[in-house]
């Protein structure tokens, strides 16, 4: 098994290097200044820029929908070539990468070899999973010199998407007019499972859902090809492929060799089947083959991939909610975890490589959800969502059988989120404080103990029953660093006393009033060193002292504290998911109404369905943007950039990067090689590392991010500054050619000088 090389690497070999210099060099996107629309309009517009590229094309739509735009910019595939179920088209050559039950990203075929270009986020806890403290693959990268070095990784599958198809007409005609809402739906889900059954067979090798779209108006079901072997080949070290962090993996200018190869496996007889050391490398139907000469700037690009979840169609009442409630909890916890999962990784190298995909998974999110809720209230999200409804409750007036059948939906969606509202904040709270913090996992423990033991009837308890708690206790303490937990949990509970006045638990106004600010957290710090002074939670020995005692002994002595705290947060959770799920019933028919009747009011904005995991085709070209007043950014960005911002030396650079910087003919090329470029593409969270095509329908780039300013869009979708954030396929050639100088890999996706 090969760690990727990092010192003595050649410099750049002939053919490959030299046929990428001159394909950099030919590139003008880089020179350009920006133009104005008029001699009258102060700010720089190209004419790349204004064009509305919005929608997440779903398969079925593509020839109607996107092709039009796509045939315009005379893109050379036919809408068959794209996509058609019965033949090797474009689908097929996209995977969706799950880590376990998640998705991880989007991913292409690029050899007959079953060879997958991705994101290296995309396998960032795979990366992580497979590094020791003497092979820290995320420190050092990784190339495998062969096929039997490549590395299998626990817990990943690929989803390829065979057939994507609208059910909607086949459960509808099931469906009996006269069905309650209740009764439509559990109806509906056993017309489902029926279709799925029907469709899957006896494929084994099949995986088919049928998801709702619309508001739940419309049914497709998505038919994949699953494969349970996927081996990790290449990636770059972190500095590279993480290069900033993911603090900064949103925002642009960005010079990241965001990239990762994988490589899918099967039984001999093409069968999908879990690693085995006889698998061999599984042949796509089909693949996309690179163009090394990359892309220019307003060049027209397509995207395949997965996004994973927008919600453009809801209520300004949902969008509300978001706003003051939802989303400002999210922040809270997840940066308290963020910083409590950083503290350990401070104090102890082989728990910050335990720890680093939790963390860059939370620090990506807290990012994403800090600027979404600044950008809710910048742009006004939820007034001009409740114009735009303003405008529909006039239009329904003006006719009789609209107004019977979408007069009450509003009101009703105000309702369900009034509801929703009275212990949102507080539910969401508590769940993100049970489930994060570890000492409250093993409260858990003694909380169910004590539960058993108030049962007059049980006079004795069995001796294995006690020892298996104190392992799993003992196991809980040995995986933790207590203070790392502690300050989890105090910045936890401190939004939980911070919540508005009615919300927050008795018992933490029991114990701190009505304090505020540092005065509350020097409270709730004194209360938690107190606790880990005195709760059986915190030691082995207090809890063995306590479970040796007879029942009736320890049914009499008073409740540990910290027990009494967790006792106190699951009675709040209970309550308020009681309180909370009330709102259900009312704004699952009106949303699905909403959308029936904005779809029918306002036609244009509608035509595609939120994203939700599966398979979309988006369009877009290559464009930068004006982020703000007085500012520009240019589309691409250079390694030469990349260089400079991270100073002539700098400390985490691989030295095979560092060590030739004084080269003459290194410097040439590495200050024209494009590193990353921006498109208009629509894309969200699950297309990163799909594939970004040419007019030709050829690879060119890689998509890793939304830009910083548009993230918002995943609401409201804002054109000026939606942005996709690509990675240069020329960049990733370049630094294989480091990385992986043996060319295996160069040659297997048949690059041509």
């Amino acid at each position: 098994m090969s760690v990727c090389r990092l010192s003595c690497c050649r410099l750049l070999v002939v053919t490959f290097g030299m046929f990428l210099l001159a394909a950099c060099s030919s590139s003008e996107s880089l020179k350009e200044t920006p133009t104005h629309s008029n001699s009258n309009d102060p700010y720089p517009v190209f004419p790349e820029d204004s064009t509305n590229h919005e929608g997440m094309w779903l398969l079925p739509q593509i020839q109607e929908k996107a092709y039009p735009m796509m045939e315009t910019n005379g893109f050379a595939l036919s809408p068959n070539e794209i996509y058609h179920p019965d033949s090797t088209s474009l689908n097929r050559a996209v995977v969706r990468i799950n880590n376990g039950d998640q998705l991880a990203g989007s991913g292409s075929f690029v050899s007959p070899e079953g060879l997958i270009l991705t994101n290296y986020n995309a396998v960032y806890s795979a990366i992580t999973s497979t590094s020791t403290n003497e092979k820290n693959y995320l420190k050092e990268g990784f190339y495998a010199d062969s096929m039997p070095s490549e590395i299998p990784l626990k817990n990943y599958r690929l989803y390829i998407t065979v057939e994507q198809k609208e059910v909607t007409e086949k459960i509808k005609n099931r469906l009996a007019d006269s069905l309650t809402y209740r009764k439509r739906k559990q109806q509906t889900q056993q017309i489902k499972k029926k279709l799925i059954a029907e469709r899957k067979g006896d494929h084994k090798n099949l995986a088919v859902t049928i998801n709702d779209f619309w508001g739940g108006n419309r049914h497709f079901m998505s038919v994949y090809r699953i494969i349970q072997d996927v081996r990790l080949v290449h990636v770059p070290p972190s500095a590279i492929g993480n290069v900033g962090g993911h603090l900064h993996n949103w925002e642009w200018p960005r010079h990241s060799g965001d990239y990762a190869f994988l490589r899918a496996y099967v039984a001999p007889n093409g069968n999908s089947r879990s690693y085995s050391p006889s698998n061999v490398p599984f042949n796509p139907a089909r693949h996309i083959n690179i163009e090394a000469g990359g892309i220019n700037r307003g060049d027209f690009t397509t995207t395949l991939g997965f996004p994973g979840q927008t919600s453009r169609h809801k209520s300004s009442y949902a969008l509300k909610f978001y706003r003051d409630q939802q989303i400002p909890i999210i922040i809270d916890s997840y940066k308290a975890i963020l910083d409590g999962l950083q503290y350990a990784a401070e104090q102890d190298s082989q728990a910050a490589l335990d720890n680093a995909a939790q963390r860059a998974s939370i620090a990506h999110t807290l990012t994403y959800y800090k600027n979404a809720l600044k950008q809710f209230k910048q742009h006004g999200i939820v007034e001009k969502t409740r114009r735009a409804e303003n405008k529909f409750e006039e239009w329904v007036k003006q006719d009789s059988m609209r107004n019977i059948r979408y007069r009450r939906v509003l009101p009703q969606l105000d309702q369900a989120y009034n509801i929703a509202g009275q212990t949102g904040d507080l539910l969401y709270a508590t769940i993100y404080t049970l489930n994060n913090n570890r000492l409250l996992e093993i409260a858990d423990l003694y909380h169910s103990y004590r539960q058993v033991i108030a049962d007059s009837s049980q006079q004795d308890i069995r001796r294995a029953y006690k020892d298996s708690l104190l392992k799993q206790h003992k196991q809980l303490l040995s995986d933790i660093n207590i203070e790392a937990q502690q300050i989890m949990l105090s910045q936890m509970l401190q939004m939980l006393s911070t919540l508005p006045e009615g919300k927050v638990m008795f018992y933490l106004l029991d114990l701190f009033g009505d304090t505020q600010g540092d005065s509350l957290k020097h409270q709730i710090d004194q209360y938690l060193d107190r606790q880990e002074r005195e709760s059986i939670v915190y030691n082995l020995d207090r809890a063995k002292a306590f479970m040796n005692l007879p029942v009736d002994s320890a049914r009499a002595k008073p409740l540990d504290n910290f027990i009494d705290l967790y006792r106190s947060l699951i009675e709040n959770y209970q309550f308020s998911r009681k309180n909370y799920v009330q709102h259900i019933p009312y704004r699952n028919p009106a949303q699905e109404l909403y959308v029936e009747g904005m779809r029918k009011f306002r036609p244009d904005t509608m035509q595609y369905a939120d994203a939700n995991g599966t398979l979309r085709l988006t369009t877009g070209t290559v464009t930068g943007y004006q982020p703000r007043d007085g500012m520009y950014y240019l589309p691409f960005t250079t390694f030469n950039g990349l260089v400079m911002c991270n100073g002539d030396s700098p400390s985490d650079f691989p030295k095979s990067l560092i060590s030739r910087k004084d080269s003459t003919q290194y410097a040439t090329y590495r200050n024209q090689v494009p590193a990353n470029f921006l498109t208009s593409n629509d894309i969200t969270g699950g297309n990163t590392g799909g594939p970004v095509l040419n007019n030709k329908g050829k690879l060119v780039g890689i998509t890793f991010n939304s830009n910083l300013q548009a993230v918002s869009s995943d609401y409201y979708y804002n054109p000026s500054t939606k942005r996709a954030l690509n990675v240069d396929i020329r960049y990733i050639l370049f630094l294989m050619d480091i990385f992986a100088d043996d060319q295996r890999l160069a040659k297997e996706m048949n690059i041509q000088p």
